[in-house]
């Protein structure tokens, strides 16, 4: 409520006190009070402190005993009649008083998702749930929105978009590709640099979550991409395209058979003095080493990584191994470094049983131990791990923490990368020119059974080694 609403709403409970109001002005009571809840609770306050005000007041009078107040005494009870208008009055007061808010109005249906992964949403993800004013992020995947109105928006991840009405939508980051019936004619896509406003079509909208610029491409129709800082305008066709990137309109051209809609991360593309091995490369390998392994939890193909839940039996612990020949790269001629490494579900174990997975790489500090061999390497003698009994621990003596990331709970395959000042020194001071990495999972199973995380080694068919990007100054 604005003040002036508050002001006139205490006014008119003032006035319902001294019963001075007008049949007006009881009617313009009841539709504040109808109106909302916040009108409802000041109404409430206001009696309850008048009630105590008053109470107060009676039981500050000192003058008078109550001890001497004569005991009023009814000459007869009150009526059936009058008992039943005083309920009547009280269950109305009640319903006024104590309305629950109204659920809030849904205007659009999330109507199929393939192949989704949803992050801090807050609106239900299902197929067929409605969906009211909110907001909805799809990591990945697809996700179709119908609205009442009748446009159809397909969200491809990751995408942010926040739902406003059934004729209005924000897109803050990622693609959406919308067509609009007749009846929906008018349907605006806002992003953070442009209004893109249907006049009957087929299009396609992208925005840069960090800068907000803006790509519209129409399949079909036109579309009016308007800039909501000066309210000037383009018109859009069939095959044409436009690009706002910061003040004002871009120019409007032909689309592109193949349009660029989603950010690259691959960074085997960049500028500058840019340099990729990987654990395939010269003397590079890679491997794991494990407690005991148990019946057909072994593989070849992949470095399994777990740290078990710790009982009376030792669990079964893994730890990845990795070691990158350097010899390209002098000392000290790093400028920056990231290592990627690709995570593949392995079926062993429950994900459910884990919270969200921290995972550490270390860098040996002792080049004594950059000779370990793949398939010979055991628990006890792997570099850095020697008399180690848990999942998590190394010889701090022999070995260098270079940081950590976070695969999020149930989350078993994708790129993750490690960067950052550590790495980068950690290369560069390596006398030898052979660094080994050793992976380890610093979160342990909630109970045993947990899950058994994956990184395809340089020995999987399909997916790509462990990498080492390396950028020379």
């Amino acid at each position: 409520m604005n003040p002036d609403q508050k002001n006139r709403l205490l006014e008119l409970a003032n006035g319902h006190i001294e019963q001075k109001l007008s049949a007006d002005e009881i009617s313009e009571l009841e539709a504040l009070l109808d109106s909302s809840a916040e009108a409802r609770r000041i109404f409430t306050d206001f009696m309850h402190d008048h009630a105590s005000l008053h109470w107060d007041h009676i039981s500050a009078t000192e003058e008078e005993n109550i001890e001497d107040f004569e005991v009023y005494r009814p000459s007869r009870l009150p009526s059936l009649p009058q008992l039943l208008a005083a309920a009547a009055v009280v269950a109305l007061l009640a319903l006024v008083l104590i309305r629950p808010e109204a659920a809030p109005e849904s205007f659009a249906t999330m109507e199929t998702t393939e192949a989704a992964r949803w992050e801090s949403s807050n609106l239900p993800t299902g197929d067929g749930s409605r969906l009211n004013a909110g907001e909805l992020r799809l990591s990945e995947g697809l996700a179709t929105i119908a609205f009442d109105s009748g446009a159809t928006v397909v969200l491809e991840g990751p995408a942010q978009l926040e739902l406003i009405d059934s004729m209005n939508c924000l897109l803050k980051g990622g693609t959406a590709v919308t067509e609009v019936e007749e009846s929906a004619q008018g349907f605006r896509i806002e992003t953070p640099r442009a209004n893109v406003i249907d006049h009957g079509t087929r299009f396609v909208v992208n925005v840069d979550p960090r800068s907000g610029a803006t790509k519209t491409q129409v399949f079909e129709g036109l579309v009016e991409v308007q800039d909501p800082s000066s309210d000037e305008s383009v018109e859009l066709h069939t095959g044409q395209r436009n690009f706002v990137a910061g003040e004002g309109l871009g120019e409007v051209g032909d689309s592109p058979e193949e349009g660029t809609w989603s950010s690259r991360e691959d960074k085997l593309i960049r500028e500058g003095n840019w340099r990729t091995i990987s654990t395939a490369y010269g003397d590079g390998t890679d491997g794991y080493v494990h407690t005991f392994a148990p019946a057909d939890h072994i593989s070849n193909e992949l470095l399994l990584i777990k740290n078990g839940k710790n009982s009376a039996r030792m669990p079964p612990h893994r730890k990845a191994y990795l070691r990158f020949d350097l010899s390209r790269f002098a000392p000290d001629s790093i400028e920056e470094a990231e290592l990627s490494l690709q995570f593949t579900p392995t079926g062993w174990g429950l994900a459910s049983l884990l919270s969200d997975s921290v995972f550490e790489v270390f860098g040996l500090t002792d080049d004594s131990g950059d000779d370990w061999v793949y398939g010979e390497a055991d628990w006890e003698t792997a570099p850095g791990n020697e008399g180690i009994q848990t999942g998590n621990e190394l010889n701090p003596e022999k070995v260098v923490s270079l940081g950590t990331f976070t695969l999020p709970r149930g989350a078993q395959s994708g790129v993750f990368q490690l960067d950052g000042a550590l790495l980068t020194q950690f290369l560069n001071e390596d006398q030898n020119r052979l660094a080994t990495l050793i992976i380890v999972r610093q979160t342990s199973e909630n109970e045993a059974g947990g899950l058994v995380h994956a990184i395809a080694s340089k020995r999987h068919p399909t997916l790509p080694a462990p990498s080492l990007s390396v950028k020379l100054r």
